[in-house]
């Protein structure tokens, strides 16, 4: 990742949340792109070790009743660790963590988790179709110049049906294996919750889904 501390000046705070943990996930350097002359551009131009680059569009996603301006990215577990594994299909009893506890709590109207996450890729799709997010994808997805388009979701309450974003809050065991209806040209999708500690989830055209710790 770069050493530069100014890499980022001039995104959104939530922006900047985004970049930096997909730097931890992928190893790229995230710079601000939607800056000075630029401005409407997508917002994080990333810079891989083997000079793949690639182009971050973020956006975040909320019901009615969580709509409190910036949606949280979780942030605080940026403070928690400078260290990233995958944690896709851990072995069977992996200790729990905070992200297990939370997941015990209620969320919105109390609905069961969804187990198996089968219901994730129908309800990425349905996401993808929001006015907003549509546009947000369809953006990155036009993008030039670069080798990768990523699209980057934050999500809170309501952004998600309620039983799914409980699960959300720590994916353990195998991950869907059925891809979401994505706009042509991009290449990766990341979800992020308010959940403390929750992993990362991404859907990588060529690999699917995977979870990352970050």
């Amino acid at each position: 990742m770069g050493s530069d501390p100014r890499r980022l000046d001039g995104l959104r705070a939530d922006e900047q949340v985004a970049a930096r943990l997909v730097e931890r996930a992928t190893g790229a350097t995230a710079r601000a792109h939607d800056v000075g002359r630029r401005q409407g551009a997508y917002d994080v131009h990333l810079t891989y070790p083997g000079g793949r680059t690639g182009a971050l569009e973020v956006t975040t996603h909320a019901g009615a009743a969580s709509r409190r301006g910036l949606v949280l990215l979780g942030r605080e577990r940026l403070a928690l660790t400078d260290s990233w594994h995958r944690v896709g299909h851990p072995p069977p009893g992996l200790p729990g963590d905070g992200g297990d506890r939370a997941s015990s709590r209620s969320v919105g109207d109390g609905s069961t988790p969804d187990p198996s996450l089968r219901s994730l890729p129908d309800a990425v799709t349905r996401l993808l179709a929001e006015p907003h997010i549509a546009r947000r994808a369809a953006k990155v997805a036009s993008a030039r110049r670069v080798d990768e388009r990523h699209l980057f979701v934050g999500l809170a309450e309501g952004g998600l049906p309620p039983a799914l974003y409980r699960r959300l809050s720590s994916p353990r065991g195998p991950l869907p294996g059925v891809p979401p209806q994505v706009p042509d040209g991009l290449t990766h999708l990341w979800l992020s919750t308010e959940w403390r500690g929750s992993p990362l989830l991404c859907w990588q055209r060529d690999e699917g889904w995977r979870a990352y710790r970050v």
